[in-house]
């Protein structure tokens, strides 16, 4: 357990947690910057006007975590179980120079990044079932070998964005922003197929 206690109005730098539980319980006010998260279990937590800044999470479950008017920057998250957090709840207009966030074989399916500004995320081998992408700005993002099984693309900016050996990415060509996008060979039939197109061999 770490030594330090979260709780409401924290203010903590360069703290290591490990194992900390706190499953659908209520933080306020707390500021956490270079922190590291291990095996904690944020499900169902709400945070709330709270600031997590350059923080590394690893092998966490933060599912349905709640991040009420709570800033984000330069997080990485590794491992993490992610299911159906809305992210658009977060507060990321106080940030000047908010940094992107960082996804590595972690589970976010269900999870809501509807009319975000994320340019340059990076998604690698996630799951990422469900999502709502919907116009936000993803540009330059990388989402190798991520499945995007059911998400939802539309009036999103992807441009430059890779998607190499990304698996599921049904993106209407016509309804988002794709120049300079990256996809693998097969699935850029995916692509055709919104266009009427069908390949042979």
């Amino acid at each position: 357990m770490a030594e330090v206690e979260i709780v409401d109005n924290l203010d903590c730098f360069a703290e290591e947690f490990k194992g900390v539980n706190l499953h659908a319980k209520k933080i306020s006010k707390a500021e956490f910057e270079t922190c590291t998260f291990i095996s904690c279990d944020f499900s169902e937590t709400f945070f709330c006007a709270c600031r997590f800044i350059e923080c590394t999470f690893i092998n966490c479950n933060l599912s349905l975590m709640k991040l009420t008017s709570t800033k984000l920057s330069d997080l990485s998250f590794d491992s993490c179980k992610m299911i159906g957090i809305d992210w658009t709840m977060a507060d990321w207009k106080s940030l000047l120079t908010a940094e992107p966030l960082r996804f590595k074989e972690c589970i976010l399916n269900d999870s809501n990044f509807f009319g975000l500004s994320l340019d340059e995320m990076i998604m690698k081998e996630c799951r990422a079932k469900e999502v709502d992408f919907r116009n936000a700005s993803l540009k330059r993002a990388n989402f190798k070998e991520t499945d995007f099984k059911g998400a939802l693309f539309e009036n999103t900016h992807l441009e430059e964005a890779n998607f190499t050996e990304a698996q599921n990415t049904h993106i209407n060509l016509y309804k988002n922003h794709l120049k300079g996008a990256l996809f693998s060979r097969y699935e850029a039939t995916y692509l055709l197929e919104a266009m009427g197109i069908s390949l042979v061999d």
